[in-house]
């Protein structure tokens, strides 16, 4: 997931400006404590009702979320998607794409003085919505006065869980969507709900590869001609030729953990590696977000798929009026998926679904 860095705020000027409007947030929370903290000594109230949360505090948040963001955790897809991301605007709830058609004939002479007909390509417009991520966890005031020292501690536990639980979420999204997300007629769309990804069924119905991936019956030469002939032709459809990463769920993984040498003639190995050798595989990998006999892929290119970033995960403090308030804080990310396809429909990101007859 993307989250402020060094080269992040270097290289995207919207999250420059951003991260200069998170710096003085947080500066105005640390001006406002001091205030509440001098009123309270003034006052003869106890000493430490505004107890002052170090500076150094949001270094090691920023920490934190680093680590959390980069972790796997399952959602490897997550870590592969990231390079290809695009920075947007954090205004641009729905971030549009211009398609263009195809245009113009091409004649052949030997004068050149055929007449032509001017054409000119046509355009379609795509949307894709950014939405906002956030959580948020707090602590009582009279409990942080109490254990001032451990409190530290404590928020560095809970801006852990709930940075984690942020980063969960928008793995789901990515690969799920959220179909009550709409913005101008666009919808929060995922990898596996997005109109434009491909479908790839593996049940019984007619059309239907009537394959299952997790089977240890299912022989390995007929796992083999799956990838190579149902998936190929699904992708020579697409004019897809480059390497697509795969995704299986753990109980595909496993399957494909077994020896190959178990199908006609012996072959070194397990299906898994004999698998990774085919052109059109570029990588595969387990995610803990799928189960049974489910898989999704894509070409790992920004011309297929992008996440677009409006903000990049941060933690804000919530300002304290009064010495009473309790200590909030509030974790922010705004992540969109874009699925790319030319005129025609054709899309390198593809998910696999089971219809049986």
């Amino acid at each position: 997931m993307r989250y402020f860095d060094q080269q992040l705020v270097t290289n995207s000027r919207p999250h420059a400006a951003w991260w200069g409007e998170v710096s003085a947030q947080r500066e105005t929370f640390h001006m406002q404590e001091d205030s509440l903290a001098t009123i309270a000594n003034r006052s003869g109230m106890i000493g430490n009702a505004a107890a002052v949360l170090p500076r150094d505090a949001w270094l090691e948040m920023d920490a934190i979320t680093r680590r959390v963001m980069r972790g796997d955790d399952g959602e490897a897809y997550m870590a592969d998607l990231m390079p290809l991301a695009r920075s947007v605007n954090i205004g641009k709830i729905a971030f549009i794409n211009r398609v263009s058609s195809d245009a113009g004939a091409v004649s052949r002479s030997l004068s050149g003085q055929v007449p032509e007909t001017l054409g000119k390509v046509d355009y379609d417009y795509r949307g894709t919505i950014v939405p906002i991520f956030n959580t948020g966890y707090g602590r009582n005031w009279r409990e942080w006065n109490t254990f001032q020292s451990e409190n530290f501690d404590a928020l560095a536990d809970d801006q852990e869980a709930h940075t984690a639980k942020m980063r969960k979420d928008q793995a789901d999204y990515v690969l799920n969507g959220d179909s009550a997300l709409k913005f101008e007629g666009y919808t929060g769309w995922g990898i596996k709900t997005h109109p434009l990804a491909k479908s790839i069924n593996l049940g019984s119905a007619v059309g239907g590869a009537n394959i299952d991936l997790t089977d240890p019956a299912t022989a390995s030469d007929d796992i083999e001609a799956f990838v190579t002939q149902t998936l190929g032709a699904m992708l020579d459809a697409n004019l897809i030729t480059e390497a697509v990463n795969l995704y299986v769920s753990p109980e595909i993984g496993r399957n494909w953990d077994r020896s190959y040498s178990g199908s006609a003639g012996v072959k070194e190995g397990t299906l898994w590696q004999h698998l990774e050798k085919n052109r059109r595989i570029n990588k595969i990998k387990v995610t803990n977000q799928l189960s049974g006999n489910a898989f999704f892929g894509f070409v790992p290119r920004a011309e297929f798929i992008r996440p677009l970033i409006g903000m990049a995960t941060n933690t804000t403090a919530m300002v304290r009026l009064n010495p009473v308030d309790n200590y909030n804080f509030l974790i922010l990310g705004a992540l969109g998926l874009e699925i790319r396809a030319d005129w025609n429909g054709r899309a390198g990101v593809f998910y696999s679904v089971v219809v049986n007859a």
